[in-house]
């Protein structure tokens, strides 16, 4: 079992450390801890673990400005969206930027030759365009970027040459993935289930799903197509879904400006059958009158399904073991004043899990949050803990800060909105279940 900075063996309701762990680093931690060089109680290592990851320890964040990261000029509202790693790399994807980016995980996080650079245009093959791409997604082998306001679904080989290589880049026209006329601003985060990647439909009535086991990403008959109308059972509403999340079994699909959570069942019929469509109604749901802008983006940690508050005062989350989709008892509710001491609209613009904590990305909100599922309850006060964000990235905040999220085994990274600062905050030690 290893855990950072010394924790080595768990045995019994003892972790060994020092002499008998064989290891400097763990020696030197036990020291430090002023703890036996030998073996130590759980609570005590537990103790150390919660205190060393804590989210309100300014040294536990990094910083880059973004035009450092990307060699230009910094950009309002440049990157949006999950943040993808492959194993190695993380990947952003560009909204109001004409340059994807990704990060070397093994390199200085504040170091611009850790970070690499394509031209939007070059990756795409066509003039870049605002507002181009909205969330990515890893299949094992290609990193996928979802189109939004851009009529290009983009895919990258991380087993080609270079990042930078034109060819190890392939596309798919939206119009002819969806079947239709091409929609500004079409598709949200993607998710992927083992075979078919998802697309949300942000400003589209039509649900898409790729089969990664097809013939390429161009191949029309690779795509299939879902009418909105037909999933959600009601007229389908502008700007209606914006991110997805996957149990094992079910794809969620998470409403932005409407009042219909879906989930479709992929043990089920086929992606056009009626039936493995499943609705709940956001304000049965929270227990409140439904509100523009639910949720941003959504998390699986196991059991639950987790979604960022972005313009309501509940923290919602669904108990995938529960009875049913629709059953209100299954939906847990915080309220997020309760929860970070303030209530603030538009709060929150994702959401990251790293096997312990669950991380909900500031957008308006000053505060960053997670909270601890190995706490209490979902409700109890004392398992929700907050950092300033001017804290965090070094200097003041500003409004839509940070827009996505996510986690590379180790830190969890807050993509740029519109703020000049990528942010990355030392995880839990998730691998430590005491």
């Amino acid at each position: 079992m290893g855990v950072e900075h010394g924790v080595l063996l768990k045995m019994a309701d003892t972790i060994i450390f020092g002499e008998e762990s064989g290891s400097k680093v763990s020696r030197e931690s036990a020291d430090r801890l002023g703890l036996a060089n030998a073996s130590v109680d759980i609570a005590d290592v537990r103790t150390y673990v919660d205190e060393y990851t804590k989210i309100s320890k300014e040294n536990n964040w990094e910083q880059i400005s973004m035009s450092t990261a990307q060699g230009a000029t910094f950009v309002n509202t440049a990157y949006v969206g999950a943040v993808s790693f492959d194993g190695r790399y993380m990947y952003y994807s560009p909204f109001a930027s004409i340059t994807v980016l990704r990060f070397d995980t093994q390199s200085q996080f504040n170091a611009s030759a850790s970070w690499e650079q394509i031209s939007l245009s070059t990756a795409q093959g066509a003039a870049a365009v605002g507002s181009a791409c909205w969330g990515t997604v890893f299949d094992g082998r290609y990193v996928y970027l979802s189109a939004h306001s851009a009529d290009t679904f983009l895919r990258f080989d991380t087993k080609g040459t270079s990042f930078t290589t034109v060819g190890d880049w392939e596309q798919m026209s939206m119009s002819t993935a969806q079947g239709a006329t091409f929609v500004a601003f079409g598709y949200g985060n993607p998710i992927f289930d083992g075979r078919y990647i998802y697309f949300s439909p942000y400003f589209s009535d039509t649900f898409l799903r790729f089969d990664t086991q097809g013939t390429s990403l161009a191949t029309a008959d690779d795509w299939e197509q879902m009418s909105m109308s037909t999933a959600q059972g009601a007229n389908p509403v502008d700007n209606a879904f914006l991110d997805t999340a996957f149990d094992g079994r079910y794809v969620y699909f998470g409403p932005y400006n409407g009042d219909t959570f879906v989930r479709f069942d992929t043990q089920g019929t086929s992606f056009t059958t009626t039936a493995d469509w499943e609705t709940m109604a956001v304000s049965t749901a929270q227990g409140a009158a439904v509100a523009n802008s639910i949720a941003e983006q959504m998390g699986f940690d196991g059991r639950y399904i987790y979604f960022a508050a972005y313009n309501i005062d509940t923290f919602l989350r669904f108990d995938t073991q529960g009875t049913s989709f629709t059953t209100v008892g299954d939906w847990d509710k915080m309220s997020m004043s309760t929860a970070i001491g303030a209530m603030v609209d538009a709060a929150f613009g994702g959401l990251a899990i790293d096997g312990r904590y669950v991380y909900f990305i500031p957008m308006t909100s000053a505060t960053a949050v997670r909270f601890d599922t190995q706490g209490i309850s979902w409700t109890t006060a004392a398992d929700w803990q907050g950092m300033s964000v001017s804290t965090a990235q070094g200097a003041a905040a500003v409004s839509s800060g940070h827009f996505g999220a996510g986690y590379d085994g180790k830190y969890v990274y807050f993509s740029c909105w519109n703020s000049d600062t990528f942010l990355r905050v030392l995880a839990s030690s998730s691998t430590l279940k005491l």
